[in-house]
């Protein structure tokens, strides 16, 4: 299906999920209704004016009216169905992609375009859960905070795992046997960072007590960095991957050097850090080729990229949160 858009931006934006939903988003013409498109995708309260501008444009059958994205004004979908539901042009649809393989979608069940969506996601392999626009809008809302907390406790737990000498792992993967909790206690898609910088700070600065530490390879995205203190790595060699090619934004960074392979940065590290492996493919990697290249095979691991024990067995000093492997002592 093809959806109009106001602006490259959008397609730039939303182009690639969507995408691989099955839906191409094209910027809107000035002249006419592009042909063969179905409707118009809405992600902010200015795209409304797209709709008043089309209204007169349109033929009979109605449209869809996609309104996308987690940072929609709160009930703004609710309330552009409230105010087109008299013209019977449009059909307004709240949708949201929790994950790669499920999405909610808020509006009428029973919907012409609603049935067709449903449908659609399927074909792509995508689970849908029907709801009111409202809750969509609610559980968008309340995501992050409950992901947040479950991160939270993981953190916690983690370090009583530390202090009795257990695997945080295994806990973890015996706690998402149900399925109320589930196993994805790394959390990836994180917007506070705060718990996960501190744990990285406390653990780095205990090796470079322990360790004659000169060159440090940052592994993960530059956004998970800005967060932390940059004290610690005062005078060090710093060397960043990201597993993307684009430039560092804070200025501070200015002095840490930005690898676009992962061989090149990890070449002669005596410390690997790793924040998160988005993004990049750290977890596939043979270890014996990650040790070959590092001067000194000191990582600390806040993604548990690693089982344990082949870590112990090719690093010389592994930590990983919950896995109280140090050997700095």
């Amino acid at each position: 299906m093809k959806l109009w858009v106001i602006s490259e931006e959008v397609v730039a934006r939303f182009g690639n999920e969507l995408g691989a939903c099955g839906i191409e988003l094209v910027v809107c013409s000035t002249d006419a209704i592009q042909e063969g498109a179905n409707g118009f995708l809405l992600t902010k309260e200015s795209d409304g004016k797209l709709l008043q501008e089309r209204m007169q444009q349109l033929e009979t059958e109605p449209w869809l009216a996609l309104v996308y994205g987690s940072d929609v004004p709160y009930d703004w979908a609710n309330t552009l169905c409230t105010q087109y539901e008299h013209t019977g042009k449009y059909e307004v649809i709240r949708m949201a992609l929790l994950t790669r393989e499920r999405a909610l979608l808020g509006g009428e069940p029973d919907g012409r375009w609603m049935r067709f969506l449903c449908r659609q996601l399927a074909r792509y392999s995508l689970v849908t859960m029907v709801c009111g626009m409202r809750e969509v809008d609610e559980a968008l809302r309340q995501l992050p905070r409950y992901l947040a907390w479950k991160e939270q406790f993981y953190i916690e737990l983690g370090a009583s795992c530390d202090e009795k000498g257990i695997s945080l792992l295994q806990v973890s993967r015996a706690l998402g046997m149900d399925k109320r909790i589930g196993h994805g206690w790394l959390y990836p898609s994180r917007q506070d960072s705060s718990l996960i910088v501190r744990w990285l700070e406390k653990e780095c600065r205990l090796v470079l007590q322990k360790a004659n530490i000169q060159r440090i390879v940052l592994w993960g995205e530059d956004s998970l960095w800005e967060q932390m203190s940059s004290d610690w790595l005062a005078e060090k060699d710093v060397a960043m991957y990201t597993g993307e090619d684009k430039p560092i934004p804070n200025k501070r960074m200015m002095r840490w050097t930005l690898h676009d392979s992962w061989q090149d940065a990890v070449k002669d590290a005596d410390l690997l850090v790793i924040g998160n492996a988005a993004g990049t493919t750290i977890a596939e990697l043979p270890l014996s080729e990650l040790v070959s290249r590092m001067k000194h095979s000191y990582v600390i691991d806040a993604a548990a990229c690693f089982p344990v024990q082949e870590a112990q067995s090719y690093f010389q000093a592994y930590r990983a949160i919950g896995e109280n492997t140090n050997v700095w002592e």
